[in-house]
């Protein structure tokens, strides 16, 4: 998360020439910057009017599972409005969520904390081994950037590679020509395969994989008026109640999305009601919003969104470890400019910076009242000491909490109110620390244990290279590999160790094992057994638990 105070002069354009770096139009005019204002609604383009059904369809597709292949990752689990529309995970643990950066070593200097997205597989959900994630969910290279108030920049992502007009993926026709990176950004994280996607996927599958799913399926604790909207009808039905005849395609999931997205609105905070006229921050806080404007931080966090929408290198890291802006345009000067983003529900969002490196809002500030960590020709020449007194400093974390939060966006109500999804739930595997495991064999187990599918992936890493592997599936613990089991299936692992096995799960039943044992001369029995993980098989055709109360049991 970025709290850019970066300004390109004329002066230092001409360094950039003299450097004979290439050079994108400065971040702001010469004008004074734009003063903090209560935020309005986004604008709609023409090409995509907004209407409640459209908005409920993409509100379900958005906390879909089922638009991963594995079922277990859904834009919201990524953009969680509790976590100020982000990754909600990041919050309580990083552990799951670190990157190894650009050396490819977990626990260095570089490391990242991403979103963990799927396990790398193909299209047959068979995991295959991905580098230091081995068989686990892949981590993205940067924290996830809020979708609440997405529908008001001009580009999207940290690099702003969702831009221009949004056209057709299927016929290529224009649909929006300008105002439509929503759906633009829609469709990326659905055919990427860190994030939802196999290996190649495209958008067909996509599609295809809606025409078989019960919308929300995997999901507890649905809003009502989701319930009453989907009524019992399956995803092409909505799709034609939605936009007429035609079915499922690319262009209305993303035009579905997007007009959900749309509603995502923070503009009910304290900060709002002080600048309509309604007194409602203390006097720290309101000391610290004069630190903000004093400090110069308008002039990138300025206007009602509190973004100049534009991209800059503050120093945060090393310029060489993230292209960043110049990703897409080429340019040398934007090597390691990121866009700036917005700073409502700030105190939601931590860890902070695109590569999650500041913990709290509290090293951010100190972070940009040391003037940077980093410097690079390109970077902000407006980065400099700030020399705020800790009094200050206490006053600007103030100010960037509470008077910034939407009490609807941290209590995920009103617009933002969601559905529990499976991933989140007591109900995915559950990993039994058993006496006599090998602690170096790791079982992963992740997707919806759902009655009588035929591909219930269960996986193994830090086996020896090229090994024997049982995977035993029973209804209780299994201590020898040896004993009676409802499936047994046996693999060599990869050079890497790693091994992975679909196992078919009963139509009925409730509680299912599964252990995996390595062949091992060494060992007493002759086998290393690992720990178990314990199944709940979820009901393939009875409705889910809608109104469910937190987890279930």
């Amino acid at each position: 998360m970025s709290l850019s105070l970066a300004v390109s002069n004329r002066g230092y354009f001409r360094t950039l020439l003299l450097l004979g770096l290439a050079f994108s139009a400065p971040c702001w005019a010469q004008a004074p910057p734009p003063a903090l204002a209560p935020l309005g609604n986004p604008p709609i383009p023409s090409g995509n009017p907004q209407t409640e059904a459209k908005i409920a369809l993409g509100q379900i597709l958005f906390w879909e599972e089922q638009l991963s292949r594995t079922g277990t990752v859904a834009c919201g689990t990524c953009h969680a409005p509790e976590a100020g529309g982000a990754d909600l995970r990041s919050l309580g643990s990083l552990v799951g969520s670190q990157h190894p950066g650009p050396d490819g070593q977990i626990a260095t200097a570089d490391d990242r904390i991403g979103a963990a997205g799927v396990p790398r597989h193909d299209s047959e959900g068979r995991y295959i081994h991905a580098g230091v994630f081995g068989m686990s969910p892949q981590v993205g290279t940067r924290q996830p950037i809020s979708a609440i108030n997405s529908g008001f920049p001009t580009r999207l992502f940290w690099d702003g590679r969702a831009q221009g007009a949004f056209n057709d993926p299927d016929s290529g026709q224009t649909l929006i020509a300008a105002g439509g990176v929503l759906e633009i950004q829609a469709l990326g994280p659905l055919v990427n395969d860190v994030e939802m996607a196999h290996v190649g996927g495209d958008l067909g599958d996509i599609q295809n994989r809606l025409i078989d799913a019960r919308p929300l399926a995997l999901a507890a604790a649905v809003p009502p008026a989701l319930v009453e909207f989907i009524d019992g009808r399956d995803y092409p039905t909505l799709f034609d109640a939605v936009f007429g005849a035609g079915g499922i395609n690319a262009s209305r999931i993303a035009l579905a999305l997007a007009s959900y997205q749309r509603t995502l609105v923070a503009n009910r905070t304290p900060l709002d009601l002080e600048l309509s006229g309604t007194p409602s921050l203390t006097p720290l806080e309101r000391q610290g919003r004069q630190v903000f404007q004093q400090a110069g931080c308008l002039r990138c966090h300025g206007g009602p969104l509190m973004s100049d929408n534009n991209f800059h290198y503050i120093g945060a890291r090393a310029v060489g470890e993230d292209l960043g802006r110049m990703a897409v345009t080429g340019l040398a000067a934007d090597r390691g400019r990121m866009r700036t983003p917005g700073l409502r529900n700030l105190s939601l969002s931590a860890p902070y910076m695109s590569d999650g490196r500041l913990p709290d809002l509290r090293a951010v500030v100190e972070l940009y009242n040391r003037g940077g960590d980093f410097t690079a020709p390109n970077k902000a020449p407006e980065i400099t000491p700030l020399n705020l007194s800790s009094t200050d400093i206490d006053a600007l974390v103030a100010f960037l909490g509470r008077p910034l939060t939407d009490p609807r966006v941290a209590a995920a109500n009103g617009p933002f109110e969601r559905p529990l999804l499976y991933s989140e739930s007591d109900r995915v595997p559950q990993m039994q620390d058993l006496a006599g495991r090998d602690p170096g064999l790791q079982l992963i187990a992740l997707e919806p244990p759902r009655a009588g599918r035929p591909d219930f992936t269960v996986a193994l890493q830090g086996a020896p290279g090229f090994a024997q592997v049982e995977f035993l599936l029973s209804t209780e613990v299994i201590d020898d590999v040896l004993d009676g089991a409802l499936e047994r299936l046996g693999v060599i692992a990869s050079a890497q160790g790693s091994a992975a096995v679909e196992l078919p799960l009963p139509v009925s039943g409730d509680l299912l094992y599964v252990r995996a044992f390595v062949r091992d001369a060494g060992a007493a029995s002759g086998w290393r057994a690992s720990d178990a993980v314990r199944l709940r098989l979820l009901d393939a055709v009875a409705e889910p638990p809608l109104f469910a109360s937190g987890f279930e049991p």
